[in-house]
């Protein structure tokens, strides 16, 4: 299993992106960890995922009816925008493409209306730290390109697989910190002055000490919404080397290994208790009873209740 499998079982069906789905709403947002775009726009976004942690990805969904938008500059983060409506868009004079980068140094946007759109925000010193651990390389705002149409189809693949996924469910921070590792290595890959050179190779596999640890730590918090820098720091080292020498070693991300230990407890306890099934999604580290149905599902072939009846017969 590769380390983009982070979001391995993502369906291709339509979603409406947040907005009548059940997911939470767009709240004020207070926390100094977000982008200026959530703070100072004109209008605020629909939806917001991630403004509570520093440095894991964020993203945010729009539904406009300007045609006339400013975008002031941010550079703590790397955005790039996905639209998701027809509408025809500009970046100051420039057409932009169905992805488009938010610059550093600010925009002006046009838009035929109404359109939406779902932005997605990495710390800049993420990506600063992955760009060191990939390529050796410190990371400048000027290393990055930011074009108006990203004409690059394995870049918007994933940018539409976060976009489908998060329309499904309201993802863990295990999650959005694998997608952040996945997403910042893309667009230094893609859109960086050092994707031109080599990567780092294999990173080495972890001691079965420090594999040992991690396991238990897991284990012992399986119910809790675990970060991608709890484990590494368990492990002794930076997120990224310990994601890729955590794939190295195991055969699967980190976040594939938790998902795994996680519908295995549900298991267990659906084979042998009673429970509420909304009660077995908590104790398992499911945000819902509606997050263990949908992964249930996706990896098993067949809902919690389903299973429940089938095995005890």
């Amino acid at each position: 299993m590769k380390f983009e499998d982070a979001w391995k079982g993502i369906g291709n069906g339509q979603t409406g992106d947040g907005v009548d789905t059940g997911l939470a709403p767009y709240k004020a947002i207070h926390s100094p960890h977000v982008p200026l775009y959530w703070r100072d726009h004109l209008i605020a976004p629909v939806r917001t995922i991630g403004a509570a942690t520093a440095t894991s990805l964020k993203m945010s969904y729009w539904f406009s009816t300007i045609e006339d938008s400013p975008q002031e500059g941010d550079p703590t983060f790397v955005s790039a925008s996905l639209r998701t409506s027809p509408a025809t868009a500009w970046r100051d004079t420039a057409p932009s493409g169905l992805v488009s980068m938010l610059p550093f140094e600010g925009a002006r946007w046009r838009f035929e209306q109404p359109v939406s759109f779902v932005q997605f925000h990495l710390p800049f010193d993420l990506m600063g730290m992955v760009c060191a651990s990939l390529f050796g390389r410190e990371l400048t705002h000027d290393h990055l390109r930011m074009p108006a149409d990203v004409a690059d189809a394995q870049l918007c693949r994933r940018l539409d697989r976060i976009r489908h996924r998060t329309s499904l469910i309201e993802p863990t921070n295990l999650l959005l910190d694998s997608w952040a590792l996945i997403l910042a290595e893309t667009f230094l890959q893609r859109l960086s002055s050092h994707g031109e050179r080599n990567g780092h190779g294999p990173f080495g596999k972890l001691p079965a000490r420090g594999i040992a640890r991690v396991v238990d730590y897991i284990e012992d918090r399986i119910d809790q919404d675990l970060r991608l820098s709890s484990l590494a720091a368990v492990a002794g080292m930076s997120v990224y080397h310990f994601a890729r020498r955590f794939q190295e070693t195991v055969g699967i991300s980190p976040y594939s290994y938790v998902l795994v230990r996680r519908i295995e407890r549900a298991r267990a306890l659906l084979r042998w208790k009673d429970e509420r099934l909304v009660d077995v999604a908590l104790a398992c580290g499911f945000s819902s009873q509606s997050h263990l149905t949908t992964v249930f599902r996706q990896c098993l072939g067949v809902t919690p209740g389903e299973y429940r009846r089938r095995v005890q017969g």
